[in-house]
């Protein structure tokens, strides 16, 4: 756990008060440390006041420690002790527990604890090394610079720690780099191979005060000033800006929780004014706020100086969700100080409502409103979107920035930090709400959220409060949530001070909190899904170290795993300048994790000079297979090997070629591999970046995994490339930048292998089948097909129709169709997919169309059921820009929506145009069994990104064949040796079968797939009567009948459902084209007993109909989508089984338990060629008793 604490006021155990509070908290933990993830001996090493007297020597060099680092009390008379987390002597990177208390007990921890930690400190490349490559890293994208390291480290360093995955221990480098203006980036180096881990930016860009131009010096803090306290007249321009806005922030702070300065304790707050490489922009570097010209507003003022006051409170990580909540609490600090201290500028001076918006050609526009939540307004000369400061904590989508965790905008790539500046919209989007609550919003609501407003005051307060009491250097968005609730929880009746930018003195607001307060605190946070997981971002290894299953009576064609060299490989090398060492793959036995064997090594470990002729390294090189011959009779290839991969990230990377028939060499696509393909894109080439591998741009192999040892298998389909006949070779290619590195490249047991097809029997029913059956028993055969020798397994189901069918052929009448932004063209019908021979549908963006998205939703809920599996299928094909997304999303209501299936593909021309003209749709599957029960949403959506990208080409994304179907299939016989079987005492009802045989290669016995579906229905009962007859007594009614050919009501149930009659009136036509929903009611006579209905639709040839079978076609002129109901004396019920959607079908036969009514009726809500047609309805029951 990250955070426990008793509920209310109470406490989660009580002690000894006079005890300290190191004792107090070493105890509690010492009881309770397992709930942080500390193990017994951890515990029990806590059970003293000093963990350094109650643990032995030898039992620390095995144990994480814990250190108090501070105690303080805060003006509630709460005293919380902060320990750090060591191992063997060093840092553990982040980990920090607090445990809180008062005169009653212990009343929280929160923080957080690396368990498990085993590392062995002794580092392979030394701190000097270390040093160097972090240097190196950073060259590549600062240039010529003049760096240096200002701070080096041993640590334990946590992978996934900051990402939010559990990721292992490992030794680690932190390596603190400056430049001329000050300290730049920790680089975090992996002790043994020197892996880049993380960079963490250390430059936070957006009473005694000095301002200083151009520079700072800390060697004398007396030169350069420009501004100072005593200075009795204000100076011009930027300088009295600096001045005043620094003060009006000591003031807020000061006025309202009694700080002292940034650091608690006075110190000078100094401000620079300057000119350097940074600008235009402001940053915190940890002594003192820099501003660029015109960069001198109030709130990014404001909010540099929150950097200083994190800095010296939670202290949080520059880096992912700890980062994020570093740049939200200074965009909160620096918007408070805009909204209370009267100063306006060029933005505009309406700082009492929200700014609003027009989308214009895909941007979001100013078309009214005020400045209220605006970061960065005031700023002069900086337009939307303000240069990377201005953002709107109201409507942060409005920059392209994300309002909720799930947001599409949220950013998972590592850059910028992880995305601080633009997922602490996050978190800035909640306090606004906190503030002014949503009565505002459309709807009064907030992703389903109804939140009251508890003011600046309030909020301010708690916020304060989470940020000195709860946090941690790591605390994420979920431990945020739980550190305000728990603020908000002691802060419940306690006086607050009124906040002011004019006075340093604390004077009673007058205002309280509530828990009612806290309740909007909670709401806030569901708002933007604060607690939610970013699961999008799929953080995690670079390899998926699971092995997967290899295919069954696979059939090896080539193997090598370079136990005896490179025998037989082709290599090849070259370089781009005359510096080039000549790199090509070699075989090595000494691998990472002490792996067994020998593999074939492709070196990438650091040196070079970037930029030098004779010292550049910038090259590739490659090993490529045999030639390799493709069966004739081979039916699915495969290419499988394993291999590590610890590269510079983006930068040098490998990655598989493959040549058919002494052709060129050419990348596999993405849409080959099906385990562990490439996920980094190399990045370009000059003059878009400065990546100077010959492989810049490519999709590759690229990073390095911190757990050494992080073997992966890849497999691809080579059927996809290959043909049988042809002849092929499969290239490994591994390319370098002109300096820096890390390992390199790894393969192992490389295998090409043909995954033979078995094919499946084909079942029927036997011929003493009745439709339905009336006795219960009938027969099943099948035939198995050749080769396989059995033994047969046969399987039933009762559900045997899909939930959902669409394919695309009756248009998108199933679907409600909208799209958000401009450029992207709303989902269409089409047939312009080539090797798509039928209709399918097409969304796209049209050129330039950026921050835009087209959505179709079905337009019902459909219910799922309670037992089996459900599974959605659909084919598709899409080729976009590489910030395109597509996905597949359900909710329960409509607002919320989780993402089932994404994807993003994006090819460069002439790639994407051939890929466009010769790849068939591809079948997708997502398992939707956690909705069982529920009734749900489906929705497709194409997101065009904020980037318009020359060099790709966007086709759109094509979708079809979509079906939801539910497997509850259970065994009715296994180990059958013959090839029928006879089912006896079926009781009614709909069911279904299927049959599965085995194939024999040699001692290995494969089983098949299954065979296609039969369908059987059971009605057993004597009471078997049409009593929807006109003959019996029944009459038929509709909402409208066309006049042509005679055309009834009561033609649907004059007992032809044939349709022998259907031109002359034996038959329902409505007369409202393509308006819906169309209905034909049956009233009965009086109550019935019914336990069937039949719905006959019009047959394709009806002009020679014939007698109607349970598999006769339909697709001209039958009903699509309809739903049978009966009356239950108040309302019409759906029978089950009865919302059919999709039907293809002539005949539709529904068996239900019994029910008794007096009506039913057809509801049709969509139909083939226009018009709803109904040849007969049958209901087959009996009078009522």
């Amino acid at each position: 756990y990250d955070f426990v604490r008793a509920e209310g006021t109470g406490v989660l155990a009580s002690d000894n008060p006079l005890n300290t509070p190191d004792s107090r908290a070493r105890a509690f933990l010492a009881a309770h440390g397992g709930l942080f993830g500390m193990s017994d001996a951890e515990r029990q090493a806590l059970s003293g006041t000093n963990a350094a007297v109650t643990t032995n020597a030898t039992t620390a060099a095995t144990l994480s420690m814990l250190q108090l680092s501070k105690v303080s009390t805060d003006r509630l008379g709460m005293t919380h002790a902060r320990f750090r987390q060591t191992y063997r002597g060093l840092n553990v990177f982040g980990a920090q527990l607090v445990v809180h208390m008062d005169k009653r007990g212990i009343r929280g921890v929160n923080g957080g604890f690396v368990p498990d930690v085993k590392v062995v400190v002794g580092p392979g490349i030394g701190a000097a090394a270390a040093g160097q490559s972090a240097l190196a890293t950073l060259r590549k994208e600062f240039g010529n610079v003049a760096l240096g390291v200002a701070q080096n480290e041993l640590s334990v360093y946590r992978a996934g720690l900051l990402e939010g995955y559990r990721g292992p221990s490992v030794l680690a480098y932190g390596v603190k780099v400056s430049d001329a203006a000050g300290p730049l980036e920790q680089v975090w180096l992996e002790a043994e191979t020197g892996a880049v881990l993380n960079r963490i930016p250390l430059r936070h860009s957006a009473l005694n005060r000095r301002v200083y131009s151009p520079k700072y010096d800390s060697s004398n803090p007396n030169l350069f000033v420009v501004r100072k306290e005593e200075d009795l007249v204000p100076v011009a321009g930027p300088f009295e800006d600096l001045f005043q806005f620094s003060g009006h922030t000591y003031r807020l702070l000061s006025s309202g929780f009694g700080r002292d300065s940034y650091d608690g304790l006075g110190s000078v707050m100094r401000a620079v004014y300057l000119v350097n490489s940074v600008c235009p922009n402001a940053y915190w570097d940890g002594q003192t706020t820099n501003y660029c010209p015109e960069i001198d507003a109030d709130d990014v003022v404001a909010h540099e100086w929150g950097h200083g006051y994190t800095q010296f409170t939670h202290d949080l990580v520059y880096s992912f969700q700890s980062g994020a909540l570093n740049e939200s609490y200074s965009d909160v600090f620096g918007e408070s100080v805009d909204l209370l201290n009267g100063v306006d500028g060029e933005g505009g001076t309406n700082n009492g409502e929200p700014t609003q918006y027009d989308i214009v050609e895909g941007k979001s526009v100013v078309s009214g409103g005020g400045v209220r939540w605006r970061i960065g307004e005031d700023v002069s000369g900086v337009g939307q979107p303000a240069a990377g400061i201005l953002r709107d904590m109201w409507t942060p989508t409005a920059f392209g920035n994300p309002d909720k965790v799930s947001s599409e905008f949220y950013q998972c790539d590592p850059g910028d930090g992880g995305g601080v500046h633009t997922n602490s919209n996050v978190p800035n989007h909640a306090f606004a709400l906190l503030v002014d609550g949503t009565a505002g919003l459309p709807g009064g609501e907030s992703n389903g959220q109804s939140i009251e407003g508890i003011g600046l005051t309030r909020a301010l307060h708690i916020y304060y409060r989470a940020m000195t009491v709860y946090q941690t250097p790591t605390t994420n968005f979920a431990q945020h949530e739980q550190a305000l609730r728990a603020s908000c929880q002691d802060l419940i009746g306690q006086p607050l001070n009124a906040l002011s930018t004019t006075t340093a003195t604390g004077t009673a607001s007058g205002e309280t909190i509530t828990a009612a307060t806290c309740e909007e605190v909670g709401k806030a946070m569901a708002a933007v899904e604060m607690s939610r997981p970013p699961t999008q971002c799929n953080f995690g290894p670079l390899l998926d170290p699971s092995v997967p299953a290899d295919c069954d009576g696979a059939a090896d064609i080539f193997t090598e795993d370079f136990e005896t060299g490179l025998d037989g490989w082709t290599l090849a090398s070259a370089g781009s300048f005359a510096g080039w060492p000549n790199y090509n793959w070699v075989t090595d036995s000494t691998l990472p994790a002490a792996r067994a064997g020998a593999a074939a090594f492709a070196f990438g470990g650091s040196g070079g000079v970037c930029g030098d002729p004779n010292g550049d390294r910038s090259g590739k090189f490659s090993m490529d297979t045999p030639t390799i011959s493709v069966p004739a009779g081979a039916t699915s290839l495969k290419l499988s090997f394993e291999h590590f991969v610890a590269s510079e990230f983006l930068v040098d990377g490998g990655n598989v070629l493959v040549s058919k028939n002494g052709g060129a060499f050419t990348l596999v696509p993405q849409e080959s591999y099906l385990f562990n393909a490439p996920t980094g894109q190399l990045r370009p080439a000059p003059p878009v970046d400065q990546n100077t591998n010959p492989k810049a741009g490519e999709m590759a192999w690229s990073g390095a995994d911190p757990e050494v040892g992080a073997f992966g298998t890849t497999i691809l389909d080579l059927s996809t490339l290959v043909a049988p006949g042809d002849t092929f070779r499969v290239r490994f290619e591994f390319g370098l930048d002109g300096c820096g590195g890390n390992q390199g490249w790894y393969v192992d047991h490389v295998r090409v292998f043909d995954c033979p097809v078995l094919a499946p029997p084909v079942l029927s029913v036997g011929s003493a089948y009745e439709n339905p059956d009336t006795d219960g028993s009938f027969g099943l055969t099948w035939t198995r097909p050749a080769g396989a020798t059995g033994p047969d397994t046969l399987q039933e189901s009762t559900s045997c129709a899909p939930l959902f069918t669409d394919d695309a052929e009756g248009g998108l009448t199933k679907w409600d169709l909208t799209t958000t932004g401009t450029g992207a063209s709303n989902w269409e019908s089409s047939t312009t997919k080539p090797q798509h021979d039928s209709t399918a549908f097409w969304a796209r963006a049209t050129e330039n169309a950026t921050n835009a998205s087209a959505i179709m939703t079905t337009k019902t809920q459909l219910t799922l059921p309670t037992d089996g599996a459900t599974t959605l299928r659909f084919s598709d094909w899409d080729v976009n820009e590489g910030d395109d997304t597509v996905s597949v999303e359900v909710s329960e209501d409509g607002q919320t929506w989780d993402a089932v299936y994404t994807h993003v593909r994006s090819e460069q021309a002439p790639f994407a145009a051939e890929f466009f003209g010769t790849e068939e749709l591809f079948r997708r599957q997502a398992d939707l069994t956690r909705y069982h029960g529920k009734s749900v949403y489906l929705r497709f959506r194409y997101t065009v990104g904020a980037e318009n990208r020359p060099a790709s080409t966007p086709f759109g994304w094509y979708v079809d064949d979509i079906a939801i179907t539910n497997d509850d299939w259970t065994n009715v016989a296994s180990g059958l040796t013959q090839s029928t079987y006879t089912l006896t005492g079926k009781p009614d009802g709909n069911f279904c079968y299927r049959v599965k045989t085995a194939y024999t290669f040699g001692a290995e016995t494969v089983e098949s797939p299954f065979s296609n579906v039969v369908n059987a229905t059971v009605v057993n009962n004597t009471c078997l009567t049409n009593v929807a007859a006109s003959s019996n007594g029944a009459t038929a009614v509709a909402s409208s009948t066309a006049s042509s050919r005679n055309y009834t009501p009561a033609g649907a149930i004059d007992g032809d459902h044939v349709g022998a009659g259907w031109e002359t009136g034996g038959g329902w036509n409505d007369n409202t084209r393509d308006l819906y929903p169309d209905w034909l009611q049956v009233n009965l006579g009086g109550a019935k007993r019914v336990s069937q209905i039949r719905v006959y639709t019009l047959q394709d040839d009806f002009s020679s109909p014939q007698e109607p079978t349970p598999f006769m076609m339909a697709t001209n002129y039958g009903l699509l989508d309809f739903e049978v109901q009966t009356w239950n004396g108040s309302q019409w019920v759906t029978v089950p089984g009865g919302n059919i959607t999709g039907n293809t079908l002539v005949m539709r036969t529904l068996v239900f338990p019994e029910v008794t009514t007096d009506k039913l009726r057809v509801l049709v809500t969509n139909a083939r060629e226009h018009f709803s047609r109904i040849v007969e309805v049958e209901a087959i029951g009996c009078s009522a008793p």
